[in-house]
């Protein structure tokens, strides 16, 4: 069974910050293009929305089973090459 995204006031203001919907960040957690281990009991998910809007999730596992939504943010430079990598798309240049 898949870990769920847990929610509570404190994750969905930071998230406003950056103008992403939950239901965005739900989407890109159900269908990453890429997720990778980071510190301290962190994971990123890398995907696309369905605007094509290329956003990076950070969620915690620390202290519990599912995943905790920390930071959701758009991509930074070296993030949308990863992603691109794994897409099998030809790196875009900004």
């Amino acid at each position: 069974m898949k870990k769920k995204l847990l929610w509570d006031a404190w994750n969905r203001d930071h998230i406003k910050k950056h103008n992403i919907r939950k239901a965005e960040i739900e989407d890109i957690y159900q269908n990453p293009v890429y997720k990778r281990k980071t510190y301290g009991n962190r994971i990123m998910f890398f995907g696309r929305t369905e605007q094509g809007r290329l956003v990076t999730v950070v969620c915690s596992q620390e202290k519990q089973n599912d995943y905790y939504v920390v930071s959701a943010r758009d991509m930074s430079k070296k993030e949308r090459e990863i992603l691109y990598k794994y897409e099998n798309v030809p790196t875009k240049t900004d």
